[in-house]
């Protein structure tokens, strides 16, 4: 080894170890540090090689600080560091920890006299949600949008237990799912001894319900924890349902203490969940948290031409952009428009696919999308809470100080008045029962016809919400 590397290997490890020594949690060690590889010193910057520019941009927007930290007075010397992608350790030695730690977990992965292919039917999904076979890695179309949900539900298929715990989130009908089932496809193939269970939170709320009933709850448990990973979608569901946020915490925590994978999706961050434990917030937000937006143009072009690959008749590019730009909202609605485009011209094949015929034909479908983009809670929530200077976690929060209090009641108000939702409804979105949001509506006016300032904020969000 070179005196340089060797200078930089030594100002690593006392990095490492004041890092491993308090400043970031075990768990966050093992899964971004210990894969590391210190390449060389450039003046006072080390330059540390990572696995890929995912590793490197997470580490150093997670941990950035504390690694600059770390490198603080080293024989006397501040150091920098930067990251260098491409790079893996050449092989990791083992302690004695370790070895007891991989016999401890051997028999989880085994079902010695069971064929894998045999296993995989039976064991991982059972009673529980089938996967899509059609939804794979190889058939996300991949844009700025969604590129690093993408890669992350990939590195989490590659490597279980390294990003733990994936946590997608986004608008419905934009690809979460689509990643989930890619995942449960890739690990089959990779590692097809895994123990691999998928279901949506509802199912799992379902088979809870139905354990309480048959007096089955160790089955109910086995479910949840006797995997090698557990895939969850829609996990807001959760919210304001105690007795499943005391098991699935429970559930999380033994398989996050074995380092298996967890991925979870929801619609919302886990701290927008209404009526989601601080102690689940918590932990959901510990490992890795991607948003995954609704798709760009060119990303609903290509979507289009993927899908109609399965039609006997194709349609031409101009076709496909004129619907990607009349529905943009999430891809369940491409592909249904897609659908009656198909059925109808199939029917009718002897007259063209002009520009006009597809307005025709999938008006009602372009209407739908216009109305969709109506206001909707979660907008008003997120516009209510920027204005105040809040945290949506806030306003749906027991926090009871003016401060959040008035804004609260401000954004229950402003989602009676400008969304077709029901009191009940916006109570849901709020954690909150009915008769709440009926004083916030009654109350809002009065408050507003004593405090100026008031009545102007409240007009002035309903203008911008507005347009």
């Amino acid at each position: 080894m070179f005196n340089g590397e060797k200078l930089a290997a030594e100002i690593w490890a006392i990095a490492s170890e004041r890092l491993r020594g308090g400043k970031v949690h075990k768990n966050s060690y093992e899964q971004w540090f210990v894969n590391m590889v210190p390449l060389r010193l450039e003046g006072s910057c080390l330059i540390i090689g990572v696995a890929d520019d995912f590793v490197m941009e997470w580490v150093d927007n997670s941990f950035g600080p504390d690694i600059t930290e770390s490198l603080q007075d080293i024989a006397g010397h501040d150091y920098s560091y930067r990251f260098e992608p491409g790079h893996v350790p050449e092989s990791t030695p083992e302690s004695p920890e370790d070895v007891v730690e991989e016999k401890a977990v051997e028999p989880v992965a085994a079902v010695p006299e069971m064929p894998a292919a045999e296993m995989i039917e039976e064991a991982p999904l059972r009673d529980v949600y089938p996967v899509n076979s059609n939804y794979t890695f190889e058939n996300f179309v991949v844009g700025e949008e969604n590129r690093y949900a993408y890669t992350a539900a990939c590195r989490a298929a590659e490597c279980p237990g390294l990003f733990n715990p994936l946590y997608i989130y986004g608008n419905t009908g934009i690809g979460k799912t689509h990643l989930l089932h890619a995942i449960v496809h890739q690990t089959r193939k990779t590692n097809p001894r895994l123990v691999v269970r998928y279901a949506t939170c509802e199912e799992i709320l379902n088979c809870f319900v139905e354990s309480l009933k048959s007096h089955q709850y160790g089955s109910f448990r086995s479910q949840l924890r006797d995997v090698d990973m557990l895939l969850v979608d829609d996990i807001h569901v959760l919210g304001s349902k105690s007795q499943l946020q005391e098991q699935f915490f429970n559930a999380f925590n033994a398989l996050y203490a074995e380092n298996k994978q967890i991925v979870l999706t929801s619609d919302k961050r886990p701290s927008e969940i209404a009526g989601l434990e601080a102690r689940l917030i918590s932990r959901f937000e510990q490992g890795v948290t991607t948003e995954i937006y609704a798709p760009g143009l060119e990303v609903r072009i290509a979507i289009l031409r993927g899908m109609q690959q399965d039609f006997t008749i194709q349609f031409s590019d101009e076709v496909l952009e004129f619907i990607a730009s009349r529905i943009f909202s999430n891809v369940r609605r491409l592909r249904g428009a897609l659908m009656q485009l198909f059925t109808r011209v199939l029917l009718e094949p002897d007259m063209p696919v002009t520009i006009e015929r597809v307005e025709s034909i999938l008006h009602s479908v372009f209407e739908e999308e216009f109305s969709s983009q109506q206001i909707t809670v979660d907008e008003i929530q997120k516009k209510v809470a920027d204005y105040f200077n809040l945290h949506v976690s806030d306003l749906l929060s027991n926090k009871r100080p003016k401060s959040i209090a008035e804004p609260r009641m401000v954004a229950m108000y402003l989602a009676r008045k400008l969304t077709d939702s029901s009191f009940p409804q916006i109570g849901s979105a709020f954690g909150r029962n009915h008769a709440t949001i009926m004083n916030a509506w009654n109350k809002v006016p009065e408050l507003c016809a004593k405090d100026e300032d008031l009545r102007r904020a409240v007009s002035m969000l309903e203008r911008q919400l507005k347009s």
